[in-house]
């Protein structure tokens, strides 16, 4: 009784380390996941940088961009670590549970290879029809007949349980082996990713030097990047305003279109956090918001939505099904697009080219026009607005991250 006790304990500890591996594999997987997410901004984000090299001119964007491009190699760095301490404890727990395996093989082989030696003395002493033929009664026998059968089921459970414990050890050796590797190839990424943000951080203090010696021209930059900002806001003020007043009385004039208004408004609701980029790759260059000018000291900016840099000829992309609401020209040859969801409206702003016209309906994916060129910085901007009613939003909590 107290072999087969010490057998189940040692089983049941076995089931919990192989449980915790598990269990720490599935967050591994969820880690690895998010590097691969980090590797993939990096990449857009080194080729947006490239654009710029070729152009042998460092931007305020650029600094950003860098910026951005160095928090996710420390998240990268972070990941890695992470992951290489999970695989640490892994390792641990795996030599653990090796432990016990070999444990419980040692313990079951020397009661098998007991029971075996007294199976194989009692065979050289008397045959099992002599060891019948002995008893004193019938019932007693039958007795010896059935103690026969379950010696030998009990042995060959014992044999079973030893080949069960040998093949998992084999198992666990394996796992242990893999394990090792994988840690070896995060640590050569860790040196990777070390000395990719050293390289980081050198070129962003050559940037920084490089835009000291131009910040009359970036003030400038600014003075008419805010003045381009607010013109741009008193048009959508001025257009939300007027078509809201035109839905209200459409809305009086005929109930279906109020209901059809409360439903798109409904359906876009409720996909706030789930709502796609209106570009397939880029970077948030300026986020919503009041916020510190990232080269020049005591400028604050405001941005009523988030500036998304993306690639040339990038197509822009409508987040949500809709109608175009209006069309607007912009200084440098530049467009806008309002499009109306509801109550809901999302702005398009920075537009080389438009594919739409007023009154379109929509669908999300829709390509509404091509990404233009920033005058001040030469980089390929889109400018990206979210308002319900004559309220603005902060598109970042709506977009799918």
């Amino acid at each position: 009784m107290i072999e087969w006790n010490n057998c189940f304990k040692g089983l049941f500890i076995l089931l919990l380390l192989l449980v915790t591996i598990e269990i720490s594999g599935q967050t591994r997987q969820e880690l690895e996941s998010q590097r691969k997410q980090l590797e993939e901004q990096i990449r857009t984000t080194k080729s947006l940088l490239d654009e710029s090299v070729r152009a042998q001119k460092s931007t305020v964007e650029d600094y950003v961009a860098l910026q951005n491009q160095l928090e996710n190699r420390r998240s990268i760095l972070r990941n890695i670590q992470g992951q290489m301490q999970m695989l640490n404890d892994t390792l641990v727990i795996i030599r653990d549970s090796m432990a016990v395996i070999e444990t419980e093989f040692s313990e079951l082989k020397e009661v098998y290879f007991r029971q075996l030696r007294v199976s194989y003395v009692r065979e050289l002493t008397t045959r099992e029809w002599m060891y019948l033929l002995a008893s004193g009664s019938l019932n007693e026998a039958l007795k010896r007949h059935l103690y026969n059968r379950q010696f030998r089921t009990f042995m060959n459970n014992r044999k079973s349980q030893l080949d069960s414990l040998a093949e998992e050890l084999n198992h666990q050796e394996d796992r242990l082996e893999k394990t090792l590797l994988e840690v070896e190839e995060l640590r050569v990424q860790e040196r990777r990713s070390v000395n990719e943000l050293n390289s980081d951080l050198a070129r962003i203090d050559q940037m920084v030097g490089e835009l000291k010696g131009r910040e009359r021209e970036l003030r400038e930059n600014l003075r008419s990047q805010e003045q381009n900002r607010r013109e741009l806001s008193r048009k959508i003020d001025k257009l939300i305003a007027e078509e809201m007043a035109r839905a209200e009385e459409a809305e009086e004039m005929l109930p279906e279109r109020r209901a059809e208004y409360e439903r798109l408004s409904g359906d876009f609701k409720q996909n706030k956090g789930q709502l796609p980029w209106p570009v397939d790759r880029g970077i948030i260059q300026s986020r919503f918001g009041n916020q510190p000018h990232p080269t020049l000291g005591n400028v604050t900016i405001n941005n009523n939505g988030i500036d998304i840099r993306t690639q040339e000829g990038a197509p822009v992309r409508a987040v949500f099904a809709g109608e175009v609401s209006a069309i607007v020209s912009m200084p440098g040859g530049q467009h806008m697009v309002l499009v109306r969801h509801g109550n809901y409206f999302t702005v398009y702003a920075g537009l080389n080219s438009v594919y739409v016209s007023k009154g379109s309906e929509l669908s999300a994916g829709n390509e509404i026009g091509e990404v233009g060129r920033d005058p001040g910085s030469g980089n390929h901007t889109v400018h990206f607005e979210l308002w319900r009613g004559m309220d603005v939003l902060n598109p970042e909590e709506w977009l799918n991250q």
